[in-house]
């Protein structure tokens, strides 16, 4: 008979599966977030003001509750999406910059999905430091968070807004450098969603071009080999969900042969680390000179990631002591 025969086995198993949790978690506490990278990047920028549509509350409730004490995070935000809440599980929430009417120019979108069982409020910090680098982000949920339905949900959302006369977005986005990123489950729809043919995008939204793919630590259902946009796979040496050694390095980073490819490990990076707050989320600087560099063609994001002597091979959050999962990029990328 095994322990989830009565119900003491199953609080007993769900107290150890929280403790496990926990104590997984707070590895990434103990580290703040290094190197090139989180130094130039991994703070918003200065005197930018950010805008969004979501609505926000501390984590509360059982499912809230839960996600606090796994996270050992008390700033961790939520908004009302079940079962976080009352309102409907499926949520799109967009954040831009709030002086974004005023301006003439038009901004590349970013579209991000969370992971599975998360609440699209627990990515608030990200998301601000994005657009705050003169992106419009939007990031949908519906608490699953494992196919490319969630990114068309977001494209969808921002188009809304952009063809609204009375949208503080309206003729703002420009869907020619849209990036697609994710985390865990999330990061899998990434994947899925960069595999997806130009005509496909289309039907999403005719203006729609993917210049760029960030799947950070992601879910299993998906395979490099179908990818076909510019990528950077992140993964962290401390994640015991998605292991650095397993697919990500089996049939996701390695497989990804048609376009240009990159690959890093964070060294103290745990599951949860996208969700802390940013001087924490070893991923915040690198994933800011992702988005730049591909949604903006930016000359010292660019440096990260092209040239002899780019910058992420070097960056110490990338390179571990024994030197086992070291940054990699594939021909395509090396001869850019």
């Amino acid at each position: 008979m095994t322990a989830f025969a009565s119900p003491r086995g199953a609080w007993r198993a769900f107290i150890l599966a929280l403790a496990f949790a926990a104590g997984t978690a707070q590895g990434s506490l103990l580290f703040g977030a290094v190197g090139l990278a989180n130094d130039q990047y991994a703070r918003p920028v200065a005197d930018t003001e950010i805008a969004s549509t979501a609505v926000l509350a501390d984590c509360r409730g059982f499912v809230g509750t839960i996600a606090r004490i796994v996270l050992l995070d008390g700033s961790i935000r939520c908004n009302e999406a079940f079962p976080y809440g009352f309102a409907s599980p499926i949520s799109t929430s967009v954040y831009y910059p709030a002086d974004i009417a005023a301006s003439d120019a038009k901004f590349p979108v970013i579209t991000f999905v969370g992971g599975i069982l998360s609440n699209a409020g627990n990515y608030h910090e990200l998301m601000k430091l994005w657009a705050s680098h003169g992106f419009i982000v939007v990031i949908s949920s519906d608490f699953i968070n494992s196919f490319p339905l969630m990114h068309a949900l977001g494209i969808l959302e921002v188009a809304k807004l952009d063809r609204d006369p009375g949208s503080a977005l309206h003729d703002r986005a420009d869907f020619s450098r849209t990036l697609v990123a994710g985390h865990s489950a999330g990061g899998q729809a990434t994947l899925q969603s960069a595999s997806l043919s130009a005509q496909a995008l289309q039907l999403i939204e005719p203006r729609l071009k993917l210049v760029g793919a960030l799947p950070i630590e992601p879910g299993p259902l998906a395979i490099g080999s179908t990818v076909k946009t510019p990528t950077l796979l992140l993964t962290g040496l401390a994640d015991v969900v998605v292991p650095p050694l397993s697919w990500p390095i089996l049939w996701q980073g390695p497989l990804i042969r048609d376009v240009p490819a990159w690959g890093a490990t964070a060294t103290t990076a745990t599951h949860f680390s996208p969700l802390r707050q940013i001087e924490y989320n070893e991923f915040a600087g690198i994933s800011v000179a992702w988005v730049l560099y591909q949604g903006k063609n930016d000359a010292q994001a660019r440096d990260y990631f092209v040239g002899r002597y780019y910058k992420l091979a070097s960056d110490i959050q990338f390179n571990d002591p024994l030197r086992l999962l070291r940054p990699s990029r594939n021909k395509l990328a090396a001869a850019l």
